[in-house]
């Protein structure tokens, strides 16, 4: 919807950024989705670690960390959503600031159209 919205008229290029505001909440609860998935994953390696540590006799550290080697690849893979998430809030709100700037140059020139046919 926002790709339809035209950048040469204020009413438009409005409305492009009143959509992509919306779409920044939704980026945003992506984002804070993400946090919570790569949060919940580093929480569950550590409890496997140490669950592994305390029950092994002997070589507690190895034992401990091969326990959570695939718990440390899941965790990658979603510390990498978390980042890309993010990057995309960062990035959204970097067009709308953008487009609000354009908006501004364009209201300026039409006032100053007006203003030059009185």
């Amino acid at each position: 919807m926002a790709d339809q919205c035209s950048h040469e008229y204020p009413e438009t290029l409005a409305r492009k950024i009143e959509i992509l505001s919306e779409v920044q909440i939704i980026i945003g609860r992506k984002a804070a989705d993400a946090v919570r998935d790569y949060k919940h994953k580093y929480a569950e390696r550590k409890r496997v670690y140490a669950e592994a540590y305390v029950s092994a006799s002997k070589d507690k550290a190895q034992r401990a960390e091969l326990a959570v080697v695939d718990l440390r690849i899941e965790e990658a893979d979603l510390e990498a959503e978390k980042v890309r998430w993010t990057n995309a809030v960062t990035s959204n709100e970097q067009v709308i600031n953008a487009l609000k700037y354009s908006l501004r140059v364009l209201l300026n020139e039409y006032d100053n159209l007006a203003n030059d046919r009185r």
